[in-house]
């Protein structure tokens, strides 16, 4: 028992995780001014329930995508949940800083399963602190640190799928309306950033050196 402790002690990590999110929500509790988020793109995009999938979808995919390497690679687990609890600390502090909300998000009334679960997901759920999009941000960053993982990135159609559905979860933020088309890019343009200076500049800087000596 002891033995397996010590190999899961890495799992203390989620803590960072778990904690992030809870100030989050306490983010949304505030009574505030909040600043519109709401530009002419916004309203050229239909309202296409369906894509309330893809964006439940996001609540199995980011802690599975780090369940993984939990299991499988210690050092690439705790590199990865750093990056993720990196990027989510910028947004809180956004959000602190600038709050924001949008203006354009429908009341999902009708039948239909897909509309039901809107209605669910709007009671929920606030409109406020959306930019920059943590669903945006952390489906992006999940896909791509998990398949930093050596094993893992040998399988070319898990990737696929997990960069398709990706994808879907970024698009299904400004479907289902939940958020601008500005806080999709800027989560996704975060997500770049934080893994180009924890995982490429990096790898950039010990080729040069090596190439140095």
């Amino acid at each position: 028992m002891k033995i397996r402790i010590k190999e899961c002690k890495h799992g203390l990590f989620f803590l960072l995780f778990i904690l992030i999110e809870v100030l989050y929500f306490l983010t949304q509790l505030r009574d505030i001014d909040y600043n519109l988020v709401h530009v002419s793109l916004d309203d050229m995009i239909p309202f296409l329930p369906i894509f309330v999938i893809p964006y439940v979808a996001w609540y199995v995919y980011v802690p599975g995508g780090m369940l993984y390497n939990f299991f499988v690679d210690k050092n690439a687990f705790r590199k990865q949940i750093l990056t993720v609890v990196s990027g989510m600390a910028i947004s809180i502090i956004v959000f602190c800083i600038y709050p924001t909300t949008i203006d354009f998000r429908p009341s999902a009334e009708g039948d239909g399963f897909f509309l039901w679960i809107c209605r669910l997901l709007f009671s929920n759920d606030k409109p406020v602190n959306v930019l920059p999009s943590m669903h945006c941000f952390e489906a992006v960053i999940i896909h791509l640190t998990a398949f930093k993982n050596e094993k893992l990135r040998r399988y070319i159609p898990l990737r696929i799928s997990s960069a398709v559905l990706s994808l879907l979860i970024c698009l299904s933020t400004v479907f289902i309306k939940q958020h601008s088309v500005v806080d999709l890019v800027s989560g996704v343009a975060l997500a770049y950033l934080l893994y180009f200076i924890v995982y490429i500049l990096p790898e950039t800087v010990k080729k040069k050196k090596r190439a140095n000596i």
